[in-house]
């Protein structure tokens, strides 16, 4: 049974790997890259900023992940920046351990998960109201570990350090400039693991969101200022 589940997580990893080298192939040699990096960096540049929620699985549990973003758009093509993220504690387990007096005793430990993240996106396709965009970087830094309490302080155990790189596919789709949906799909890579737990955090990741573009808002409420000029 093990060696199936290690299968099918293999061909999903490496079917997600091709998709994602397919996209970074077609953005290279499509007809639509016909901006040069140069003109997109010196381009309109504003800051970004954003909040995401995503699912995906820990083991055989479904894991919940947030994040908060913020970054540089150049020329609505390119977005790069750092992030936040940190899983929700909704996964345990039993703690073993000795109390104070030597007797062995036990409590229910929440596996937790954050790391700071490093992104770059790239938006191949916007036009009318679709927008589609691959982020083939986006590099976590962080550790995991499960955290209780004992005597009524939070104790850690097998805290080390995790390395995570999770590439995506986004698609979003605007019914008014200031208001869309949309839905992202990855793959989370575990490329350092934490040998202190058993968990498997290599995953598939999904979202989906409703998205409200405030700059475009506040240029359609108040279009006569300066700064909806500047946006």
């Amino acid at each position: 049974m093990k060696s199936k589940l290690f299968s099918n997580e293999f061909v999903v990893r490496k079917l997600f790997f091709l998709l994602i080298t397919f996209f970074c192939f077609h953005v290279n040699g499509s007809a639509q890259w016909s901006d040069t990096i140069e003109t997109i960096l010196h381009g309109k540049v504003y800051p970004t900023a954003s909040f995401d929620s995503r699912n995906s699985f820990i083991s055989n549990s479904r894991a919940h992940i947030w994040g908060v973003k913020i970054g540089v758009d150049f020329s609505g093509k390119i977005q790069g920046g750092i992030g936040y993220n940190r899983h929700d504690k909704n996964l345990r387990k039993e703690i073993y351990f000795s109390d104070l007096a030597g007797n062995p005793d036990s409590a229910s430990a929440f596996l937790h998960l954050d790391y700071f993240s490093f992104y770059m996106r790239y938006v191949y396709y916007n036009k009318g109201h679709w927008r589609f965009s691959v982020m083939p970087y986006q590099l976590g830094f962080g550790n995991s570990d499960y955290r209780y309490l004992q005597n009524g302080s939070e104790k850690i155990s097998g805290k080390r350090f995790v390395v995570i790189y999770e590439p995506g596919i986004s698609v979003s789709y605007k019914f008014f400039k200031w208001l869309g949906v949309g839905g992202d799909i990855g793959y989370r890579f575990m490329l350092r693991n934490n040998p202190n737990i058993s968990e498997n955090f290599n995953s598939p990741i999904y979202s989906f969101y409703v998205s409200i573009y405030w700059g475009e808002l506040y240029k359609n409420i108040f279009p006569e200022t300066k700064l909806a000029k500047m946006l």
